[in-house]
C-alpha cells in the first residue's frame, strides 16, 4: 500500500500563521488554505503573499491547494459573471502562492432532464476551467452526494485540462456512496483526496459543509487501494471540524494509515 503525505486544511476563522506552525509540529507535509477573510485575493497583497510563501518554505510545508469559497451552486445565472471573476482572482493567487490546484464546491451536476440548469452549469464550469488553465492551475470539483459517474461523464464531455475532481469521502458517505468506488470511477480525473469522513449519520447531518475526520468511518484498505490503482500520488488532506481538535484529527488519521503501511 502506498503511503500518502498528510496535509491539513486550515480553519479560516483562526490565525493562519499559528495554524501553519501547528501543522508543521503535527508532522503534516502540506496545507490547504481557504481563499476567504485575510486570505481573500483582494485582501492578501503582494507583501502578504511573499511572507506566506516564505513561512511555508521555512517550515518545509507545501501548499497542496487553495479552496475557493462558494455560497451557491453554479447552475444559476444570478451574479454569475461576478462569481467567475472572483474565482479567477483566486486562481491567480493560488498560482502565486505555489500551488496548481484550486478546490471548489460548484454543486451537483444538473440532470439532463433539466436542460436549462444544465446548460448554465456547463457554461459556468467550462468558463471556470478555461480561466483556471489560463492561470496555470486546475479547478478540482469536490465530490458531493451524487453518483460519481455523473461527474465523470460531465468532465469528459467538457474535456478541459483546467478541470479535475477532488474526492471528499464525507460527502460521498452522506449520500450512501462508497469513496473507493468513486475513486475507481473518476480515475485519472482525481487530483486531490481528503482523509476521513463523518462517523455516523447523525454527525453527517450536523456537519453539512463536509467536515469530518473520523478514521473509523472509511474502509481504508479499499480507499487507499483505489487511489493506488488510479495512480494518485498526492496528499491526503485532513479537514477537521472547526469545533474539534486538529491534533486529534491528524493523530487519528496518521494512526490508521500507519496500521496499513
Amino acid at each position: 500500500m502506498i503511503r500518502h503525505p498528510l496535509a491539513l486544511r486550515l480553519n479560516p476563522d483562526r490565525s493562519i500563521r499559528d495554524q501553519i506552525h501547528d501543522a508543521a509540529k503535527l508532522g503534516a507535509k502540506g496545507i490547504v488554505l481557504d481563499a476567504i477573510g485575510d486570505l481573500a485575493p483582494q485582501r492578501l497583497g503582494e507583501t502578504g503573499r511573499r511572507e506566506l510563501r516564505h513561512l511555508m518554505r521555512t517550515l518545509e510545508l507545501s501548499l497542496v491547494a487553495v479552496s475557493l469559497p462558494t455560497r451557491r451552486a453554479f447552475d444559476s445565472i444570478d451574479q454569475l459573471e461576478d462569481r467567475i471573476r472572483r474565482a479567477d482572482s483566486a486562481f491567480a493567487m493560488a498560482y502565486e502562492l505555489g500551488t496548481n490546484l484550486v478546490l471548489a464546491r460548484v454543486g451537483v451536476v444538473p440532470p439532463e432532464e433539466e436542460p436549462q440548469r444544465r446548460e448554465v452549469f456547463s457554461m459556468a464550469v467550462g468558463s471556470l476551467g478555461k480561466a483556471a488553465d489560463h492561470r496555470g492551475v486546475r479547478l478540482a470539483i469536490e465530490t458531493e452526494a451524487e453518483p460519481p459517474r455523473r461527474l465523470k461523464d460531465f468532465l469528459e464531455a467538457l474535456d478541459l485540462v483546467g478541470l479535475a475532481a477532488s474526492v471528499d469521502p464525507a460527502g460521498l458517505l452522506r449520500g450512501g456512496l462508497d469513496p473507493a468506488e468513486a475513486v475507481a470511477t473518476l480515475g485519472s480525473w482525481v487530483a486531490h483526496a481528503y482523509a476521513g469522513g463523518s462517523s455516523s449519520a447523525v454527525s453527517a447531518i450536523a456537519s453539512p459543509r463536509g467536515f469530518g475526520s473520523s478514521a473509523a468511518s472509511i474502509d481504508w484498505e479499499s480507499y487507499l487501494g483505489a487511489l493506488e490503482e488510479v495512480g494518485y500520488r498526492g496528499s491526503l488532506t485532513v479537514w477537521p471540524d472547526p469545533a474539534g481538535d486538529p491534533r486529534a484529527a491528524v493523530t487519528a488519521i496518521a494512526g490508521r494509515l500507519k496500521t496499513l503501511s
